[in-house]
């Protein structure tokens, strides 16, 4: 084949590939637009706000604390109520497992843990979900129980964290979303050991992080 033929053979090979390419380029390009567009276009429609948390009641009853010397140990029971409001207008939430955590103040100690019901949340709702979470001889270090006995003295009131923890998906016009887990953290959560305490308590708003 003459040298001519052959170059222009090449010629017209490496024109493909470039015409080639920049087809894909061309259409990696609109992909991405129209993956842009349609996120614009939910989130207008949709409108997505944060989720809402907050203990809005808490009491204990039975409270001990075992101190030092030896393991230090807490017995316990405590009643909780989280309110959890979804204020989104098309965006229902549906929890598959939900877990609380009672921590001890700065130590982060665990005293108690339980579990609560799945459930779904429909839009622009407001779920209160109550739970009984129950300390039974749970070991706390020497820090911790003398937080926890400091506090019983000075007022009759027991400092705690509450922590949330829970696997969800949003539902929108029938579509699901992914699973993401959800945590709420309620800090600090002032227990007090009368009644007349339980009545009076403070709402505590929670700290929200979504992974």
């Amino acid at each position: 084949m003459p040298a001519a033929a052959r170059g222009g053979v090449a010629h017209s090979g490496h024109a493909r590939r470039v015409a080639v390419l920049r087809c894909i380029v061309a259409s990696m390009v609109v992909t991405v637009l129209l993956a842009g567009l349609a996120v614009l276009i939910f989130w207008l429609v949709v409108r997505p706000k944060p989720i809402d948390y907050a203990v809005t009641h808490a009491a204990v009853r039975h409270f001990n604390v075992t101190p030092p010397p030896g393991a230090a140990t807490v017995n316990a029971t405590f009643y909780l109520t989280l309110a959890a409001r979804n204020p989104n207008r098309r965006v229902s939430i549906l929890y598959e497992w939900v877990e609380f955590r009672v921590l001890s103040g700065e130590s982060y100690a665990q005293l108690a843990l339980q579990d609560a019901p799945a459930f779904r949340q429909p839009p622009r709702n407001e779920t209160r979900l109550g739970v009984r979470a129950v300390a039974r001889s749970a070991p706390v270090g020497e820090q911790a129980a003398r937080e926890l006995r400091h506090d019983l003295a000075a007022g009759g009131a027991v400092g705690v964290d509450v922590r949330m923890r829970a696997r969800a998906q949003f539902k929108v016009a029938g579509v699901r979303s992914r699973h993401y887990g959800l945590e709420a953290f309620c800090s600090p959560v002032v227990v007090g050991l009368s009644p007349s305490a339980a009545r009076s308590f403070q709402s505590v708003p929670c700290d929200v992080a979504i992974s």
